[in-house]
């Protein structure tokens, strides 16, 4: 493979993207997850998908290896399930129906639909709340009680100025 900017050829241009490049943007060819985001925010994405997803960034690129098909390659199915549910994903392994229809890319469309959730909120303004919650006050006392002695003489018991 003959390297482009430092990513092996076929590959995502993001800088260390492990994903295939799989759509062309700004004449380069960007993986599902990079393409259509600010170049910003290329770095964030390519981390979280190294350092949290990586279980299904390798499943991903062993269905596409395999042409979405295990005919003969049981021990690639194997191996894809159980990376899947060592990295805590058994809702990503193939379906009953995928099973049955012979489904591998549906599955593979799942697969890539998670990683696309994963970095869906980098780069997104996260709301401020206008209110914050506060604990409960026990026994709530006016900040008049707690004038100095000098002072009390100023405000009238209400606390407003004499």
């Amino acid at each position: 493979m003959s390297e482009v900017n430092g990513q092996p050829w076929g590959y995502c241009s993001a800088f260390g993207c492990p994903l295939l490049g799989t759509r062309g943007s700004e004449g380069r060819w960007y993986c599902f997850c990079h393409v259509d985001k600010p170049s910003n925010f290329n770095d964030a994405i390519t981390r979280e998908l190294r350092e949290s997803q990586m279980h299904i960034v390798d499943s991903t690129l062993d269905l596409r290896r395999h042409g979405c098909s295990f005919y003969g390659e049981d021990t690639a199915y194997r191996t894809i399930q159980q990376r899947l549910i060592g990295g805590g994903r058994r809702d990503l392994l193939m379906s009953a129906d995928e099973k049955q229809t012979g489904g591998a890319r549906a599955w593979l469309a799942r697969l890539e639909r998670a990683l696309i959730e994963s970095v869906a909120d980098i780069g997104v303004q996260k709301r401020i709340p206008t209110t914050v919650q506060t604990a409960d006050v026990d026994h709530a006392a006016p900040a008049s009680d707690f004038f100095p002695p000098v002072a009390r003489g100023i405000f009238d018991n209400d606390g407003a100025q004499a």
